[in-house]
């Protein structure tokens, strides 16, 4: 049995991936998310359910956007951001899963090759390398960015694992 590796975009827009240990997509998920906040119970209960999930015994590590204030964006959104990234950490270190830091230039760089190193180019990137990824939500007409994003996170995480 093997192990998954698992790519969180934070945010309330963000998303969580999984891929398996030859890259194929295990599944994907926006972000949990209650009252406008991240949802603690949600993302953990997800994070469970992928401990013994078709035949892989554990998440061998989260690798998680490591962020920081942007600028000309305010001091409330910018303590939600934060909240919401903390409750990621705080939920992976409750359940002993391992977490890797990457800020957005290193996955992006690595990842992003040849495409634009936003948003766009992620979702570029997903469906050309996984065309039948899940990454527009039922009654959505657009790809989901942050699920994109966690789906580069996991690649990244999985290439430098």
């Amino acid at each position: 049995m093997s192990s998954l590796n698992v790519g969180i975009d934070p945010g309330l827009r963000g998303g969580i991936a999984a891929l398996d240990p030859t890259g194929q997509v295990m599944g994907t998920w926006p972000m949990p998310v209650a009252g406008g906040e991240v949802y603690a119970a949600g993302l953990a209960d997800l994070l469970r359910s992928l401990r013994c999930f078709d035949g892989y015994r554990d998440i061998s590590r989260v690798c998680l956007e490591k962020v920081g204030a942007m600028p000309k964006q305010g001091v409330v959104s910018t303590f939600r951001f934060g909240t919401g990234w903390g409750t990621v950490r705080g939920v992976c270190a409750a359940l002993a899963i391992p977490v890797t830091l990457v800020p957005p230039t290193v996955w992006k760089k690595f990842v992003l090759v040849g495409l634009a190193h936003d948003k766009a180019g992620a979702i570029q990137f997903c469906a050309n390398r996984w065309p039948t990824a899940d990454l527009i939500l039922p009654g959505c007409r657009v790809a989901h960015d942050g699920i994109a994003e966690a789906l580069c996170l996991a690649h990244y995480g999985l290439m430098h694992g």
